[in-house]
């Protein structure tokens, strides 16, 4: 049987009192709101799938039941882990020493050159 996901404080304030069914009914919002916001609200539910493990073993009968994550930058959960991964991967791109970032801004006249 699959376990009961526990909503995060984000989907719930989507989910709470029909908030977002309402949203959606007064319409005006951009396909792509709509499409990270369904994203974020499957995610973590049998919605998106899932994926069962069983063990190896004959005689063993654990069975694991795992849901699927949407993946999306405008999820809390998804979008984090994403973020984390990112950060990382810029720190090892800078070099391993003590430096400062400067940014300087040249007149629009040098800009051809």
């Amino acid at each position: 049987m699959l376990s009961a996901f526990t909503p995060r404080p984000l989907k719930h304030l989507f989910t709470a009192n029909q908030c977002w069914t309402s949203f959606l009914d007064a319409g005006g919002l951009r396909d792509i709101g709509v499409e990270a916001v369904t994203k974020m609200l499957a995610c973590g539910t049998r919605i998106l799938g899932v994926k069962e493990y069983i063990c190896d073993k004959p005689e063993c009968p654990h069975v694991r039941y795992v849901t699927n994550s949407c993946g999306s930058r405008a999820c809390p959960s998804c979008g984090k882990k994403a973020t984390d991964l990112w950060i990382a991967t810029q720190l090892n791109r800078l070099p391993d020493c003590d430096w400062v970032h400067l940014v300087f801004t040249l007149p629009d006249t040098l800009w051809p050159v």
